[in-house]
């Protein structure tokens, strides 16, 4: 990427909304760079959130995985103290932009959520389309879809960072 960061060094995450306007802004740590796309590993420092079908915490570990080369963003969610895997928050959204000091990302509304036995929940797709993306951004209405896709395969094939799933599926 030639952006020059290293294993530890500090980062800034800038989510915005389809908008553009910021929804988070938190740092976090290098943990993985390389050509397309960077791991961080960042702590939940908000109050607790439930969203369902997971409670955000304080202090829960996130692996975050941001590509600047395909449109959705993974969130490896691990319960503070014991580390257990709570799941994957797998975001929608335009590819990456990362510099030496920051990553944005700007949210399509589209997401998947998985949990650690493999199941999957697509959620928000009533405010996916009531984006209309179909006539304002065609290219980002299909890339979007395709992402969902995309990552559903890969849960299927337990593809990286998938692969903890147990069960029958296998990389290709």
């Amino acid at each position: 990427m030639g952006t020059g960061l290293r294993e530890g060094a500090t980062i800034r995450v800038r989510r915005l909304a389809v908008d553009g306007r910021l929804r988070a802004l938190y740092s976090g740590r290098v943990v993985q760079a390389a050509p397309g796309g960077l791991v961080v590993e960042a702590l939940w420092e908000r109050p607790p959130l439930d969203l369902g079908y997971a409670v955000l915490e304080p202090g829960d570990r996130f692996v975050e995985y941001f590509f600047t080369d395909r449109w959705f963003a993974i969130y490896e969610i691990h319960r503070q103290g014991d580390g257990g895997l709570k799941g994957w928050y797998c975001d929608i959204a335009y590819p990456a932009r990362i510099s030496c000091e920051e990553i944005e990302t700007r949210d399509l509304a589209l997401d998947l959520f998985v949990t650690p036995q493999g199941q999957m929940v697509v959620l928000d797709e009533e405010e996916f389309e009531a984006l209309d993306l179909p006539a304002r951004d065609p290219k980002a209405y299909r890339a979007a879809r395709a992402a969902l896709a995309d990552l559903m395969e890969r849960v299927r094939r337990r593809e990286p960072p998938f692969h903890v799933i147990p069960g029958e599926g296998q990389p290709a």
